[in-house]
């Protein structure tokens, strides 16, 4: 279901339409003032991967070049590099056992 953002050519506000179905195509009225004096704009979009595309990423060997399995710190530093390489989006338990791991 696509939103539309139509600007009012009285008051300049900008409204939002949800459209429900394809064949409801009814020129909307601005929510504001009420005008039928409405003009479609082009709007921005975004796009955000799904977990299932990171589960294909495989760690850098810059990544994993000076990992040390024996040290807490160094763990700690690694579960960084992929929480940065993996875009920043981790899970409250990736954070608390990054935590626990780097006081161990």
């Amino acid at each position: 279901m696509p939103l539309y953002e139509y600007r009012c050519g009285d008051c300049q506000e900008i409204t939002s339409v949800l459209v429900r179905t394809a064949s409801d195509d009814k020129q909307p009225s601005c929510e504001h003032c009420e005008s039928a004096n409405v003009q479609r704009l082009i709007s921005k979009f975004s796009f955000r991967a799904s977990w299932g595309n990171s589960l294909n990423w495989v760690p850098s060997h810059e990544t994993t070049s000076d990992l040390d399995e024996n040290s807490g710190a160094s763990i700690d530093k690694y579960m960084g590099r992929i929480k940065k390489e993996m875009g920043g989006q981790t899970t409250p338990d990736f954070n608390r056992e990054r935590r626990d791991i780097k006081n161990s």
